[in-house]
């Protein structure tokens, strides 16, 4: 089966054409036949009236029968019939040139004028009768008739006409569509032979709009954002290969480093000690980064289900709080918790995105200051977040924060920490829970919020984050 759409628009167009020939044709073929039937019986009505005030105004039926070829002139043509008979039936005029047996028909009074609904057709005939005057004030019968088989081979012919005009006009219909439509589809054919040129290496061409037919600039506008999303997550993707490789190399450089030093070197019991206390350290941050890249792998696919309770966010709080004490009191940081009220959400997975949160805070807070969790809640969201002052974030990082392995500052990889992941991260759990997560940073502090939808929660006093079950990436 062709599934060509040129050869599907042209042959819509040959039946549609075909249709409105048809719809024409049988108009006009009804009009003519109309037509055709209304002259016939309109010359039915006049010969009549012509013979009844013939025969009225005659001497003698002898003078009238001796002048038959005056009838056949007058009735025109060999289709056409007279017969006047007297009242019993005795022949004064027969004029019937194929001898066709006539059926009986009752005549019109004298008085009466005819009509078309008078004429009766009997077969291929169409007869009208009435009472006449003769001479000598005499009764008489006048029957006129008119044969239809010229009529009928007429209006045949016009139909097979007809029916070769509808065909022969759906044909052409059909051969200039495809010939219209091939050349009219020919932006659509150089449009996929553009298409076909651009590959990895040629992600930043794009597709010309200025001499595209109106109907394609919507399809080549959104090819061309489409190449454009594509050449930003392929540039993305490749960064994420080269980021993926720095972090791993780091990590096993460090290892072979101090394992070639070790094997060079006759040391104590306590260096090979440290040398396998560092070892181990190298091992977990590999360990971690590869924890982190599987969650994130699952939680993109929607393989990690989310489990839902209603958690007290007091406690959630408090119990971070604590976790992160020491690590505050060595940072010379205080922690604060405002957070109330319950939410419905997976509890490991809101610890661990409100960890990550609390350890990127600690990390860049400044001395003395305060890092808190807060909340609050607009039209949409309940939002909760935290909170501290630090060194801003620049405007152009902002929007890439929540990228795998993009640090702000590519010196300030510590160990313990997440490897560039834990943003990442807290962005995949809230895409989880159907939520959104935002930054914003000025010289007052920086605050990354946690927004649960409010039309699909339940909490006090703020909104529950009842998830979707959700598979979006969280890495674009």
């Amino acid at each position: 089966m062709n599934r060509s759409i040129a050869w599907r628009l042209a042959l819509a167009i040959a039946l549609t054409c075909a249709l409105v020939l048809s719809v024409i044709g049988v108009f006009l073929y009804r009009s003519l036949a109309s037509e055709l039937s209304f002259r016939d019986d309109m010359a039915l009505l006049g010969r009549l009236e012509r013979m009844r005030a013939l025969l009225h105004d005659s001497d003698s039926l002898e003078a009238l029968q001796e002048r038959p070829r005056l009838y056949q002139n007058m009735l025109g043509n060999r289709d056409s019939l007279l017969l006047v008979t007297h009242s019993d039936g005795r022949p004064v005029i027969t004029i019937n040139p194929h001898q066709q047996a006539l059926p009986p028909v009752q005549p019109l009074p004298q008085e009466r004028m005819p009509q078309r609904s008078d004429i009766q057709t009997v077969g291929n005939l169409d007869l009208l009768s009435g009472v006449a005057d003769g001479p000598a004030d005499e009764r008489l019968n006048v029957t006129v008739g008119m044969h239809l088989q010229e009529r009928e081979q007429m209006l045949a012919s016009y139909r097979l006409r007809l029916y070769m005009a509808v065909g022969l006009g759906a044909l052409l219909a059909f051969g200039l569509g495809l010939l219209l439509l091939r050349r009219g589809l020919k932006p659509l054919r150089e449009l996929a032979q553009a298409m076909r040129g651009i590959n990895p290496r040629s992600l930043d061409q794009r597709m010309p709009v200025d001499h595209v037919p109106t109907e394609l600039k919507e399809p080549v506008l959104a090819l061309n954002a489409m190449l454009a999303r594509l050449e930003d997550n392929f540039a993305r993707l490749s960064q994420f290969s080269a980021d993926l490789a720095h972090e791993i190399r780091t990590p096993l450089h460090n290892l072979l480093g101090s394992n070639s030093l070790a094997l060079n070197q006759t040391r104590s019991p306590a260096e090979y000690q440290d040398v396998l206390a560092s070892n181990i350290e190298e091992y977990e941050r590999l360990n971690r980064m590869a924890e982190n890249l599987m969650f994130l792998a699952r939680a993109e696919h929607g393989q990690r289900p989310l489990h839902l309770q209603n958690v007290d966010l007091r406690a959630v709080g408090d119990e971070l709080c604590d976790y992160f004490d020491a690590l505050a009191e060595d940072r010379g940081v205080r922690l604060g918790n405002s957070l109330s009220g319950t939410l419905t959400a997976d509890l490991h997975l809101l610890q661990r995105a409100l960890s990550n949160l609390l350890a990127n805070a600690v990390r860049h807070a400044e001395p003395d200051s305060v890092i808190r969790l807060v909340q609050r809640e607009d039209a949409e969201y309940c939002w909760i977040g935290v909170h501290n002052i630090g060194p801003a974030i620049e405007p152009q990082h902002v929007g890439k924060v929540f990228d795998r392995f993009y640090r702000v500052d590519p010196s300030r990889s510590q160990p313990g920490d997440s490897g560039g992941l834990g943003l990442a991260i807290v962005g995949s759990i809230m895409q989880l829970h159907g939520g959104e997560v935002r930054v914003q940073s000025d010289d007052s502090g920086t605050l990354f919020e946690l927004g649960f939808a409010r039309h699909m929660t339940k909490t006090t006093p703020c909104g529950s984050g009842l998830a979707r079950d959700a598979g979006d990436s969280v890495y674009q």
